[in-house]
């Protein structure tokens, strides 16, 4: 049996030898089994690397976030400097009510906030009476509506405004940000998102910097696309295994 077992092994193991050395002969001389190289992030919104570094290296970076500071300061100019975080969003309903929104809220909670803004109404957790937990307050801020270089996205004229100050490397930014878009797309017009930058952490700057040059180059469509794979770049501790590899 011994005898048998390796006449019929060494033929295999040759063709088998064989077969590797032509895979390898391939791959060496560039054959179509090698994968494409991935496009970069700019290059996936329609922006050239070159392009993107060209205007990152013309941009006025202490006049930007000079700018996005007076922004959040005057937004948030009834929040202690110590209690400020991301994301916050400020919710304008008709008649000049508004209302506040601290942290992450899900979808739900979200739409009980622009239902309740609709009508003049501070919104409540559980219709039902069980719970009676403000899901917002009023706003006391100064936030000016309208900025130069807003990112808006929905309807301009839309009944509800949603100003969210955001952050590129806030765990709680990438998992609110899916939220505001989906509300604002399912809204059938009646509710925009104002996205500005409130930069906290290391490389914030640097990211609000390159969203900022794509969105001068390619549009605001181009800006919300790469703010989205900006966040996909965040890893929050949620994803899979083969995610974070």
């Amino acid at each position: 049996m011994e005898n048998t077992n390796q006449k019929i092994s060494t033929p295999i193991a040759i063709i088998v030898a064989g077969f590797l050395i032509m895979v390898g002969i391939i791959a060496s001389k560039g054959g179509g089994a090698m994968p494409a190289k991935e496009k970069t992030l700019s290059e996936q919104v329609g922006v050239s690397k070159q392009a993107l570094t060209a205007c990152i290296d013309k941009t006025d970076t202490q006049a930007l976030v000079a700018k996005v500071t007076a922004s959040v300061d005057k937004a948030m100019s009834h929040i202690p400097r110590d209690r400020r975080g991301t994301p916050y969003s400020i919710v304008l309903g008709p008649d000049g009510f508004a209302t506040e929104i601290l942290g992450a809220e899900s979808a739900r909670n979200v739409e009980l906030v622009i239902d309740g803004a609709k009508e003049g109404k501070i919104a409540r957790v559980g219709a039902d009476g069980i719970t009676t937990k403000n899901l917002t307050e009023l706003y006391k801020g100064n936030v000016t509506v309208s900025e130069d270089g807003d990112h808006v996205l929905g309807n301009p004229n839309a009944q509800i405004t949603i100003i969210e100050y955001s952050d590129y490397e806030c765990p709680f930014c990438k998992q609110f940000h899916p939220t505001l878009e989906k509300i604002v797309r399912e809204s059938e017009g009646s509710v925009k998102w104002i996205y500005r930058h409130y930069p906290l952490h290391q490389n914030s700057v640097e990211r609000l910097v390159a969203a900022e040059c794509v969105g001068e180059i390619k549009g605001d469509d181009a800006f919300w696309k790469y703010s989205d794979l900006l966040f996909g770049l965040l890893k929050t501790g949620n994803e899979s295994k083969s995610d974070l590899l």
